[in-house]
């Protein structure tokens, strides 16, 4: 009886031996909590075979975009492309699917917050009917309407606000807020005083709260698909866009609509949005380095691109033949007066957009 229980002992021992050798673990998976959701448990990341100061486990970021082209939200996720999967030592794939590959907007969103699809870039527009305060970024005359709307509210942005914690709730991480362009009324007719606007079908995107401002203005909102935009501004089905100038631009409807309106001179922000029930299952280490790089994206790189594409894009325009209408201040305020009651109802939406909007108008009275 002792010697089989000395012989049980020593190959308790001898096993407890090898166990420590291969990293003390007797399943010979990854210990609990450390096992990557979407990649390989205990893998160096290629390209590292020690694994020494990288990330283990391998990792896939699918990235969707409504947009082609040069358009920002197509550059920055390619940018992000280049630097994550280098910083990873090719631990972190990510694929590409601008053009609404991956869907329409709405299910390109739907997709990140039931975690089915990785990440976005789409406007902010676009989230209002998934979580209602995003919407602030929609009111007009909350930033100066002074043709810096856009850069102001990319810089309180920046800062990091509640919304970002507001939109986690709803299953949206934040990456970044990019800069957008200022939101204008490209027409085919020029808009001097509000009135122009009465009877006139306008597109914007599907954010109740533009819709509504258009509705102040007296015009009526048309809810097309962005890809029926160029088309229906030929055939007069609409008569003007309120978006932005790298819309316009890669578009096409410049070609068709020649009056770039410099108003209501509002903000347009794009959103760099990850899926938060996705990125709640990585590990710490992979997380952080997913949203510093996207981060350092939007902030040292995408910024400085935009700024300038804007900048081309417009002179494109006007060479092209567009023509730019300032307006008076007489028609920015007729304007801001129509539109004051949206200010109002956007607060009493609930307690969230309440002191959303409130954080909001602090932040831009003291910048």
């Amino acid at each position: 009886m002792k010697k089989k229980l000395t012989l049980v002992l020593a190959l308790t021992l001898m096993l407890s031996l090898v166990l420590a050798a291969c990293g003390g673990n007797p399943s010979g998976g990854t210990p609990p909590g450390n096992t990557p959701a979407g990649g390989t448990a205990g893998t160096p990341a290629p390209g590292n075979p020690s694994g020494g100061g990288t990330i283990s486990g391998s990792y896939t970021i699918r990235l969707g975009t409504p947009t082609g082209g040069k358009h920002q939200q197509n550059v920055t996720m390619e940018e992000f492309k280049t630097r994550i999967e280098e910083a990873s030592g090719g631990a972190i794939t990510v694929e590409l699917y601008p053009t609404s590959q991956l869907g329409t907007a709405p299910q390109m969103i739907e997709g990140v917050q039931n975690g089915t699809i990785e990440g976005v870039l789409i406007p902010s527009s676009y989230f209002a009917s998934y979580a209602p305060a995003i919407a602030v970024l929609d009111l007009p005359f909350l930033f100066d309407a002074d043709g810096t709307a856009a850069a102001q509210a990319q810089s309180i942005l920046a800062q990091g606000t509640s919304l970002d914690d507001y939109l986690y709730d709803y299953g949206f991480q934040v990456g970044g807020w990019l800069l957008g362009g200022n939101s204008y009324i490209l027409s085919t007719f020029p808009i001097e005083q509000m009135s122009d606007l009465k009877g006139r079908t306008i597109w914007t995107l599907p954010s109740p709260t533009l819709q509504s401002s258009l509705a102040s203005y007296g015009a009526s909102a048309s809810a097309l698909d962005p890809g029926d935009v160029a088309v229906a501004l030929q055939n007069g089905t609409i008569e003007g866009v309120l978006n932005d100038c790298t819309f316009w631009y890669t578009q096409g409807l410049y070609e068709s609509a020649k009056n770039i309106n410099l108003c209501p001179a509002g903000t347009f922000v794009n959103c760099f949005i990850f899926s938060a029930d996705w990125m709640d299952t990585l590990p710490q280490d992979v997380r952080d380095l997913i949203l510093n790089t996207s981060s350092e994206v939007v902030n040292d790189y995408e910024v400085d691109y935009m700024t300038r594409y804007a900048q081309e894009a417009m002179q494109a325009m006007v060479d092209a033949g567009a023509v730019q209408n300032e307006p008076s201040e007489a028609l920015l305020a007729d304007m801001k007066a129509a539109t004051a009651g949206l200010h109002e109802s956007f607060r009493s939406t609930n307690a969230d957009c309440a002191a959303i909007y409130d954080e909001f108008a602090a932040l831009i009275e003291n910048q």
